[in-house]
């Protein structure tokens, strides 16, 4: 008995000591999370700058073939530094022994437009709540890096994961309620992307800046057409049929712009012999429902969130 007890309090000494480890870990993974992040950020500064010296240099060749080398160049470290903070953020779950509740499914589409509407709004306007609050428990985490308090970092950093695991269930929500919507107004997509002609770089580069402009410019109109849908949806509007129906083809050319963006880059790669890009995110691939990391509290560098699953 006697050695029973012995053992038992040795194996519990272990354990402490496990756990001690484990946060002394989470500290310095937590910390290059957040040095990943604030890169992250720095590096579509950097991918800004880019664009904006290559809209200047059009008409200067080597110029413009410089920037355009600079800004892959910068892409593929966003990509680097993307996998780094999820290579960390996971170090961190471990860290933790983070085990998360299971994701909850959406609901199904009812069928009265109305309904699904208002659990479209209401999961969108969740969602980006709650990427607020992750940024600002990121901050928090920050803090408490800085303050040495391993107390409240690993709080913070709990809060951290159940808020991208409610964040991941909204997302999916809305994107079941855009489906349903679909469904309720029989909406059927138009448009394909059109793929760039043979050109010189100069060409391309010209039909890149000027799809990315119009990919700003309906971006910006989709977030007005949901704020449309949000007062129909708010006042009963007998015209929100038509308010929807607006919002999700203005939403399918965003998407469709989108993969052009793609098309544009891919044709300025050929123009530099460059290699193609590998490991970004593409238009409208964020699918996977197992897959926490698919909903990245920071976005793909040339994609909107408002088409994330769109087919």
């Amino acid at each position: 008995m006697i050695r029973t007890k012995k053992c038992a309090a040795i194996v519990a000494v272990m354990m402490v000591g496990v756990a001690c480890a484990a946060r002394a870990e989470l500290a310095g993974d937590a910390a290059r999370f957040i040095q990943d992040r604030d890169r992250l950020e720095s590096v579509r500064v950097l991918i800004d700058g880019d664009r904006d010296r290559m809209a200047l240099d059009l008409d200067a060749p080597a110029a413009l073939e410089a920037d355009v080398r600079s800004f892959f160049a910068h892409r593929q470290e966003a990509q680097a530094v993307k996998l780094a903070k999820k290579a960390n953020r996971k170090l961190m779950k471990i860290d933790l022994n983070y085990i998360g509740a299971k994701i909850q499914k959406p609901t199904k589409r009812t069928g009265v437009l109305l309904t699904d509407a208002t659990s479209y709004i209401t999961s969108y306007d969740a969602w980006v709540t709650l990427g607020n609050t992750i940024d600002d428990l990121v901050e928090q985490m920050r803090d408490a890096i800085a303050a040495n308090d391993t107390a409240a970092l690993t709080t913070a950093a709990t809060s951290f994961f159940d808020t991208r695991r409610s964040r991941l269930e909204k997302r999916l929500q809305w994107q079941s309620d855009i489906r349903a919507m679909k469904k309720d107004t029989r909406f059927t997509p138009t448009g394909k992307a059109v793929k760039p002609g043979a050109g010189s770089l100069r060409d391309h580069v010209s039909e890149f800046l000027a799809d990315r402009t119009a990919w700003v410019i309906l971006e910006e109109t989709v977030n007005g057409d949901r704020n449309n849908l949000r007062a129909a949806v708010t006042s009963g509007s007998e015209s929100l049929a038509t308010v929807v129906s607006t919002f999700l083809n203005d939403r399918r050319s965003l998407h469709v712009k989108g993969r052009e963006l793609q098309m544009d880059r891919k044709a300025m790669r050929r123009n530099l012999k460059a290699k193609n890009e590998k490991g970004e995110q593409k238009p409208g691939a964020e699918t996977k429902s197992g897959d926490l990391d698919t909903d990245d509290e920071v976005g793909a560098l040339d994609e909107s969130a408002d088409t994330a699953g769109e087919k």
